[in-house]
């Protein structure tokens, strides 16, 4: 017995090493990103040193489906958003990522009539088209995964490698036929164009009172193009970098850990190849800080509350993106938020009284993660929640104010409308969307009951011009030191 003991003292002193071990190769495996540039945003000397570049950079979703970008864009959210060790697990690459180019977003397995891979081909490379290896056998069904709220299945061949995690394939061959080839009429979305827009916009306002001000902006997840064209403002003689992006509200994952993290890179692999060279790093506070950002979804939504007969129920929802926050509890976010959202919360209220409705009713809410599979405990306000709140509660009008962007995007147009509009009788996630004119906001109505839920749009067009301010508000603010 005492053999038998000692083993089992043993296996447990084992097994405890082993779990210590585990644990701390987690915990070095999803350390935070370092260095923090949001340490750095909050502490920085904001004075311009000789001359000056300005780059501009960000999330700018392509006007044409772009496998590049795509492949990116997953490869960013393995790498910040899925924990070690399910991180390896998702990049696996466990075959061809395939869909059925009309019945793309569905949630149970079916019987396609054709399949294609994520570049669009219906064949594989030996010519025998995919769905000949299905009847055979050798394409299973890939159901949707339970941490994603809403996802649909595929299909997964697996007689070979697919060169990419395969979940990737699924997000590339996603983008292709839903964002752009089926989801949308003009088969192409404004994001890139208006966005360019704004910045465009920005750069004349600031050659023209400074002159001789360098600028440059890239998309964030096009990396070498936006390596390429920071490296021309310093290859310009630039000696001091101010970055900024084009989003009202700046986060960790969009901008600390990502965009301005890889620009800090880039700068810190020209100043080692310039012995000698040391460039002074600024960041420009976000947009959204400044009134005429939220000056343009006043003016929106005075608009469209203008349209509305007097005696009416209105609620207006106040969206913004949304985030696993207690996932996340130290994200910038969280602290950059209140001075633009909590803000416009305040001027959409106070719009309000100016009108002769019946009740009303401002609310914030997020458009994604206020879920099951993130939220199960409903802490947190969900678009969809709040637009059902509206119907149950008998308001004649719900409207959705969407303010973290400022261009029709597939989060927009897609994504976001999919779980916002969750369980309401006239959406269908295959209705085909026509927006043909981009100088006007996109919107659309439904009918739930006696409430008409609307979805306000984005500031284009004339609206567009208060988000170039305040944009340029922001730029200016350091260029001429009161920042």
């Amino acid at each position: 017995m005492a053999i038998i003991a000692g083993i089992l003292i043993t296996l447990v002193c084992i097994t405890g090493i082993a779990a210590g071990v585990l644990f701390v190769v987690y915990k070095k495996k999803n350390k935070r990103i370092e260095p923090d540039y949001y340490e750095y945003y909050k502490s920085q000397d904001t004075v311009p040193r000789g001359k000056v570049g300005v780059f501009i950079a960000g999330l700018i979703m392509p006007e044409h489906h772009d496998d590049a970008f795509f492949y990116n864009i997953t490869k960013k959210i393995f790498s910040v958003i899925i924990p070690w060790p399910f991180r390896v697990l998702s990049q696996m690459d466990k075959g061809v990522a395939l869909f059925d180019p009309v019945k793309y977003h569905e949630h149970e397995e079916f019987v396609p009539t054709q399949l294609e891979d994520p570049f669009g081909n219906d064949c594989d490379i030996d010519g025998e088209p995919y769905i000949e290896k299905y009847r055979r056998g050798e394409v299973v069904w890939g159901p949707p995964s339970k941490r994603i709220w809403l996802d649909h299945g595929y299909f997964i061949y697996k007689g070979r490698k697919g060169g990419m995690p395969t979940l990737t394939g699924k997000t590339i061959n996603r983008s292709r036929l839903w964002y752009y080839k089926n989801g949308i009429r003009q088969k192409k979305l404004p994001h890139w164009e208006e966005t360019f827009k704004v910045i465009n916009g920005v750069f004349d306002k600031l050659r023209e009172k400074y002159g001789n001000v360098e600028c440059g902006a890239a998309c964030s997840l096009h990396y070498h193009r936006m390596r390429q064209n920071l490296v021309k403002l310093l290859d310009a003689g630039c000696e001091t970098i101010v970055l900024s992006s084009p989003l009202a509200i700046y986060s960790h994952f969009e901008d600390f850990n990502s965009t301005f993290y890889h620009c800090f890179e880039y700068i810190e692999e020209w100043e080692k190849e310039h012995p000698g060279k040391k460039i002074k790093v600024i960041i420009a506070p976000p947009m959204g800080h400044f009134q005429p950002m939220r000056q343009a979804f006043l003016d929106m939504l005075k608009d469209r509350l203008d349209t509305l007969p007097e005696g009416s129920d209105v609620t207006v929802a106040v969206t913004v993106h949304g985030m696993p926050w207690d996932v996340f509890p130290w994200e910038a976010w969280l602290q950059l938020a209140p001075a633009y959202r909590d803000k416009l919360y305040d001027e959409v209220r106070e719009l309000l009284k100016g009108y002769t409705f019946g009740r009303t009713n401002v609310v914030i809410c997020q458009d994604e993660f206020a879920n099951p599979v993130w939220d199960p405990k409903e802490k947190y306000l969900s678009t969809n929640q709040a637009y059902k709140n509206a119907v149950s509660d008998g308001y004649d009008y719900a409207i959705g104010l969407p303010i973290e962007f400022f261009s029709e995007n597939s989060d927009t147009l897609f994504h976001h409308a999919q779980e916002n509009y969750h369980g309401f009788d006239e959406h269908d996630v295959y209705e085909e969307i026509d927006y043909p004119d981009w100088s006007i906001p996109y919107s659309r109505e439904l009918k739930q009951g006696k409430t008409t839920i609307i979805y306000n749009g984005l500031p284009v067009g004339k609206y567009q011009t208060h988000v170039t301010e305040a944009l340029y508000q922001s730029l200016d603010g350091i260029l001429d030191g009161r920042q």
